[in-house]
């Protein structure tokens, strides 16, 4: 199972088992790039892309934090108006968004979506803190058969400069549904803001998530 498909699955097994009607999507941050990772609903992965789009909103900033955030629809947070512009068209009323460390300069968070309103159910944040965890421990474990592996790296590290940025431009299109010249601003800031080559960022998430899916593409990275 590549690991796409992998973090979909795990955000539809964390909204089954948290239960209460809830919705969850998976986002990735590395290299100060944020992509949608796997949803357990299309309306939640709109959500999750709307805010890596953006560049902020509760996943985002859960996951610069480190910290657990919850929000309420209702409640006006300066600069996540995208994100919850889209929330609101598919008819959230609240979010809650859990973080876990991947590596250094790497994380997932989970982000819970409810039409509910209410305090979350006893229970529910602890086992959505449990799935954000699954969700890293995946990460990570494609991180190290990267690493391990001499013919994946053997083909990202012989791939032409031109030929690893088309790839991770077309990574970030994909699960960020962006247009192309929004997908290589991204990368080119990312690269600039920390003092990498775009050669560098993009053979990151080449190696995190094209060549880990034989060519499928996931969504979300880290800052």
């Amino acid at each position: 199972m590549t690991l796409s498909r992998y973090l979909d699955e795990c955000a539809i097994r964390a909204a089954a088992v948290l239960g209460h009607g809830v919705e969850a999507s998976i986002s990735l941050r590395e290299h100060g790039i944020s992509l949608r990772a796997g949803s357990s609903t299309p309306g939640a992965g709109r959500c999750d892309q709307a805010e890596a789009r953006a560049d902020t909103g509760p996943c985002i900033d859960a996951m610069r934090r480190g910290t657990v955030l919850t929000t309420r629809l209702a409640d006006m947070v300066p600069g996540w108006e995208a994100w919850q512009a889209a929330a609101e068209a598919e008819g959230f009323v609240q979010a809650l968004a859990v973080p876990a460390e991947v590596g250094p300069g790497a994380r997932v968070a989970i982000n819970v979506y409810s039409r509910t309103p209410g305090d979350w159910p006893a229970g529910l944040v602890d086992a959505a803190v449990g799935h954000a965890a699954l969700a890293a421990d995946a990460v990570r474990l494609q991180l190290q058969f990267a690493d391990l592996g001499d013919a994946v790296a053997g083909l990202y590290r012989t791939m032409t400069d031109r030929a690893t940025v088309e790839q991770a431009v077309g990574a970030i299109m994909a699960s960020n549904d962006c247009p192309e010249d929004e997908a290589r601003a991204v990368l080119r800031t990312a690269a600039d803001r920390r003092g990498l080559t775009e050669r560098e960022v993009a053979e990151a998430i080449v190696r995190t998530l094209v060549l880990g899916g034989e060519g499928d593409v996931i969504g979300d990275l880290d800052r």
